[in-house]
């Protein structure tokens, strides 16, 4: 029978995963290290939606990293860039579900999962004006000439890496 560890979601609910899937999580992996007695490991940042869909993504990669997407994207086709699995996981959730799902990944250290968002969000940017960017994102811009001249020049890099 395959080990599982219990999770927690900051609404209280609790979760089953086996082990083999929770190690490509950087933290359940230290957590299950440091406190292998641990009966539930707490996970206050997230909710029961968003460790619904991290279940989903770690379960289908069962402790076996997926390849790594390449940086920076070749076209905004993400199909181009990642397996059709990643690829249909975030293309069926909401703009908050990406929001939560990119926390979920920073927070818990699946990187693979960090990275399939950015490269999803970054494929939503990549050959878009700014101001379909700002449609894109429900932005109403409210920034002055200067100020958008300011944080494109503090922000020369992220040009070069979309």
């Amino acid at each position: 029978m395959e080990e599982k560890i219990r999770l927690q979601s900051k609404d209280g609910k609790e979760y089953e995963i086996s082990k083999k899937a929770a190690e490509l999580s950087e933290l359940l992996k230290s957590t299950m290290n440091d406190y292998p007695n641990e009966t539930s490991i707490p996970l206050p940042e997230l909710d029961e939606k968003t460790i619904d869909k991290v279940l989903d993504y770690l379960t289908h990669f069962n402790g076996i990293s997926p390849p790594e997407i390449e940086k920076p994207l070749k076209n905004c086709e993400l199909k181009d860039a990642t397996d059709e699995w990643s690829v249909n996981f975030v293309d069926k959730i909401t703009m908050d579900e990406l929001v939560n799902l990119t926390v979920a990944g920073n927070f818990m250290g699946i990187n693979s999962l960090l990275d399939l968002c950015c490269a999803k969000i970054a494929s939503m940017c990549k050959d878009k004006t700014e101001e379909e960017i700002f449609k894109v994102f429900n932005i109403t811009e409210t920034l002055t000439v200067e100020e958008k001249d300011k944080i494109k020049a503090e922000n020369k890099w992220i040009e070069e890496n979309i």
